[in-house]
């Protein structure tokens, strides 16, 4: 050994060499600047180095990287002083390699007494070093755990029973910062009970060994208020020996058990819905067969709770009619299609009791190859909805009032009828009309009318045949179709059983009431194979029908067509006349029988038609009234007659005609004033002519205006006195200043004597009343002398005058008296 030889050996010194040698220490001897003269062969191998002239000579202190250089200068001339001392510190080796080394420096005095020589032992710690910082770095790591675990965790001594440290979660948990925490006990921080309750803990947790779990423990703590504390305490323990301390673990429940509350309170909620809404939550695992349902499920199908437990008891419990359709639906959700979802709505079994509708929709969850393997759904009660839906879907096709099929049920029926008429199968089609109806309506109310469509539907119904439709189009008219039936004589015969059951009297406020009906019959095919060329042919028939007369049936006839035809036209030409002037009044004289003078006049109107020549009123007035139309010529009749009449000497009035749609018009009041106004006519100068139709329709708002028109001024006379419904409590209900007598009674005076008795007592009865009495159709001289001596004050008739142009009825004035005195 070369630095060896450097020294004076002696047989000592070879005896410690030999222990330099032997040691796992890297050992030198330092020179007192730092210059090594010694390092032994385990130096050498830990500085990576084979050859002692290596390092032998060296600084010692240059072996250390800049930042570490001046701690060692500085230790070496601490131990060049004398003073032993330690440097920890890495460095590299020959070869590179960063080592950490623990140096432990002391001088070596001489004889003198003075540091000859400083020995410094170089231990490789790296090892430790490393194993010290991975255990740091764990610590660290474990630190910043436990900080931050969502929970509370503190350490506390069982000897003293002080907190020694706690996590941040705990201050949270128990508002309590650590500083006011650690090092103080639980005697410190809670109130004595719940301090001697945790301490009492505490000793049995560490005696026993076990780890102890607080459930639930009410906590006051200063920020929170009252909280929820679920604990639990470990003991810390080496070996067999006893616990020197507890760790406890800290979870704030109090939310927890709120929420779980509020969930059991909502599932409770939830379950009361599904109970109200009549609804059941099933999950079938299809692999395994497991069905599971809430509560409930059963009473939804009408059984007995515990009653389902399998999907056989489900499909034994829907009903047979209806099983096939919820099968395949099924089927089909098990194969995958639409997503794996599934709906049915079907009827409970009859054996479960009352039939009860359901709904049941379902969700598959499908595997990889598509197939379902677990169905979860939801199954409630449509009862009410399928009921309410037939209702509606009656509602649709029936008549509220009657129960019969409705227009649009109806027009399906005809739709499908005339189809198969095309195809050979014949069928009659009846329409029929009630003939007094509206005069029931009128005179009873329309409660009265209600309950006699009702009985016209009941007693129809008793006539149908099975296959046989009866339906309402509305108001009164009605519709029959009778499929298979082409024999005009069978389908007479039906018509005739008809009128007559419906010709029979109906009970009316105890009053019996006949009202009659008119039916329209057309036959397909041969009327007719469309649907709305028969309903316009069985029209055309019910038309010809109420023309007769009514209280009769009519087959169509091809010369109805041509009827309905000339109707129309003479609509259009009655359109056309009024906007060209073809119309035109024509005035008859009103007698004073007592002195055989000309009272007035009553305006009749005439038409002047170009192609036509003059119309009288009986052959159009009717299709004005249909169609409307009468509401504006009546307006300018009233115009003309008034401002005819106020070219006449003041002393005459003129009369005219109102229709029941001319009186009932909004603006009915205000053409009178109008006319009056323009014509600068007086109102006593006016005679209104009003109808029993009118008079029929009686309320409360035509007697008020009816009444302020007399007040006005004007006379009101009721026209054809005697026939119809006249009733003698018209002359009481009515502001009525005269009554026209029909002159079916002054014709009747010729042929019998009743007719003469008849007038009289009329006029007897108005002359009571005040009323004045006007005869009409009086003829000849003999008739005349008759109603005058009956008491009739007024005449009217041929033998005056015909109806004649406005200029002829002021010449007529003017040739009166020669008239009469020759």
């Amino acid at each position: 050994m070369s630095g060896i030889r450097e020294l004076r050996l002696t047989s000592r010194e070879g005896f410690l060499l030999s222990i330099l040698e032997g040691t796992t220490d890297c050992i030198k001897v330092l020179d007192l600047r730092g210059r090594l003269l010694f390092i032994n062969s385990p130096g050498l191998q830990l500085f990576e180095t084979s050859a002692a002239s290596d390092v032998i000579g060296s600084d010692w202190t240059a072996f250390w990287p800049d930042q570490l250089r001046g701690a060692a200068q500085g230790a070496i001339r601490a131990a060049a002083k004398g003073k032993p001392t330690r440097f920890v510190g890495a460095g590299r080796t020959f070869r590179g390699t960063l080592k950490w080394w623990d140096n432990a420096l002391a001088p070596v005095f001489g004889d003198s007494g003075t540091v000859e020589y400083i020995v410094c032992i170089s231990r490789d710690v790296s090892e430790r070093h490393a194993a010290e910082d991975k255990l740091q770095v764990t610590q660290t790591f474990l630190d910043q755990v436990l900080e931050h675990v969502p929970v509370g965790v503190f350490v506390k001594s069982v000897a003293t029973g002080v907190y020694e440290r706690v996590n941040r979660t705990a201050e949270q948990i128990f508002g309590r910062g650590r500083d006011g925490w650690v090092g103080r006990s639980d005697a410190d921080l809670f109130p004595e009970e719940q301090a001697r309750f945790f301490r009492l803990c505490d000793q049995e947790t560490a005696e026993s060994g076990k780890t102890m779990v607080i459930e639930e423990e009410p906590l006051d703590t200063p920020h929170l208020g009252r909280r929820l504390l679920r604990t639990k305490k470990v003991p810390l323990q080496a070996g067999d020996r006893p616990a020197t301390h507890i760790v406890g673990v800290t979870e704030d429940m109090t939310e927890s058990r709120r929420t779980e509350k509020a969930l059991r309170d909502s599932e409770a909620r939830l379950a009361r819905a599904v109970a109200a809404a009549r609804m059941g939550v099933w999950d079938w695992n299809v692999e395994t067969g497991e069905f599971n349902a809430s509560n409930g499920l059963e009473l939804i199908y009408g059984l007995a709770p515990g009653s389902l437990r399998t999907r056989a008891d489900v499909h034994a419990s829907v009903h047979p009619d209806d099983l096939a359709a919820v099968g395949e639906a099924m089927e089909r959700c098990l194969g995958g299609e639409n997503g794996g979802s599934f709906a049915s709505e079907f009827r409970t079994s009859p054996a479960n009791g009352p039939l009860r509708w359901l709904r049941v929709t379902g969700q598959a969850e499908l595997d990889c190859n598509g197939r379902a393997f677990r169905i979860s759904g939801v199954t409630h009660e449509i009862t009410e909805r399928r009921e309410a839906e037939a209702r509606i879907a009656y509602m649709a096709h029936h008549d509220s009032l009657t129960g019969l099929l409705n227009r649009g049920a109806w027009q399906e029926r005809l739709v499908e009828a005339a189809r198969h008429s095309q195809q050979g199968e014949p069928c009659a089609i009846l329409h029929l009309d009630l003939d007094l109806f509206k005069e029931v309506n009128d005179t009873f109310g329309h409660p009265a009318g209600d309950d006699v469509l009702r009985s016209v539907a009941t007693r129809l119904m008793s006539c149908m045949r099975e296959a046989d439709t009866v339906a309402r189009l509305g108001g009164d008219e009605f519709v029959i179709l009778r499929r298979g039936e082409d024999s005009s004589r069978e389908t007479a015969d039906f018509a005739a059983r008809i009128i007559d059951e419906l010709g029979r009297p109906f009970l009316i406020e105890g009053r019996p009431v006949t009202i009659g009906v008119s039916i329209g019959v057309v036959l397909a095919p041969r009327d007719g194979d469309q649907s709305d060329q028969l309903m316009r042919r069985v029209d055309l028939a019910l038309y010809a029908a109420k023309g007769d007369g009514g209280r009769r049936f009519r087959f169509f006839d091809p010369e109805m067509q041509a009827c309905a035809q000339a109707r129309r036209h003479l609509e259009a030409d009655l359109q056309r006349a009024l906007r060209n002037g073809e119309f035109e009044l024509h005035y008859q004289p009103l007698v004073d029988l007592a002195h055989r003078r000309i009272s007035g006049f009553e305006a009749l109107l005439r038409w002047r038609s170009p192609e036509r020549g003059l119309v009288r009123p009986d052959a159009f007035i009717p299709v004005a009234e249909a169609t409307g139309l009468i509401v504006p010529l009546g307006k300018w009749i009233l115009e003309q007659a008034c401002a005819d009449a106020a070219t006449w000497p003041s002393g005459l009035k003129v009369a005219v005609n109102l229709s029941a749609a001319q009186v009932c018009d909004g603006g009915f009041e205000a053409s009178i004033a109008e006319a009056l106004a323009a014509a600068g006519l007086a109102p006593e100068r006016l005679e209104l002519e009003i109808t029993e139709s009118l008079l029929l329709r009686e309320t409360e708002d035509t007697v008020a205006m009816l009444r302020r028109l007399r007040t006005a001024g004007l006379s009101i006379s009721m026209d054809d006195f005697g026939t119809g419904y006249s009733s003698l409590s018209y002359l009481l209900k009515f502001p009525i200043s005269k009554v026209k007598i029909d002159r079916s009674f002054v014709l009747a005076m010729d042929e019998r004597p009743e007719g003469a008795a008849i007038i009289g007592a009329i006029a007897g009865l108005c002359r009571t009343l005040g009323i004045a009495t006007t005869a009409e159709g009086i003829e000849t001289t003999a008739q005349l002398q008759q109603v005058a001596s009956q008491g009739c004050t007024e005449g009217q008739g041929y033998l005056f005058s015909p109806p004649r142009p406005a200029v002829e009825a002021l010449n007529l004035l003017a040739t009166w008296d020669a008239r009469l005195s020759t």
